[in-house]
């Protein structure tokens, strides 16, 4: 909180031509969480949530919901960009997409999990139309703390 955020390219759905399959794994994308990637955002200037998080390879009860517990705030605050990004490097084969994993068999975090400096997901971050970091959530949030997050740089 506080830093400039970076200016990470991250996929959107313009990117794989409109098929979210290829760029979420999520069983139901919301499309507007990929219109924009985080460079976009910043460039346009655009107040945004930032969720890293990964539906498939991170399933327990406490980081596979993340995702779902930050969808409906989007409606309730359309002034502001959400984004979500794969933390890890994808690939798709066999119909979906399938985990990239080093030669001791580990997941390969994506150049925007770099670039953000986070060693582990889920992540929420709130930045504001100035580019800077208002708030940086790791792991479970709270639905009336991120809400309170978003509200503050609308």
């Amino acid at each position: 909180v506080g830093d400039a955020a970076p200016a990470s390219e991250t996929p959107t759905a313009a990117s794989v031509g409109g098929d979210l399959s290829r760029i979420s794994t999520d069983r139901n994308p919301d499309p507007a969480f990929y219109e924009l990637s985080v460079k976009d955002a910043l460039a346009a200037r655009k107040p945004f949530v930032l969720v890293f998080a990964t539906p498939k390879f991170c399933t327990s009860a406490q980081c596979g919901p993340t995702l779902d517990r930050v969808k409906p705030l989007a409606a309730e605050f359309p002034a502001v960009t959400f984004i979500n990004v794969e933390p890890y490097e994808l690939t798709y084969r066999d119909g979906g997409l399938q985990a990239v994993r080093d030669a001791g068999g580990s997941l390969i975090p994506t150049q925007a999990v770099v670039d953000w400096g986070i060693l582990s997901e889920p992540w929420v971050f709130v930045v504001d139309r100035d580019g800077m970091v208002t708030g940086s959530f790791e792991g479970v949030v709270g639905t009336a703390e991120l809400r309170a997050a978003i509200a503050a740089v609308r």
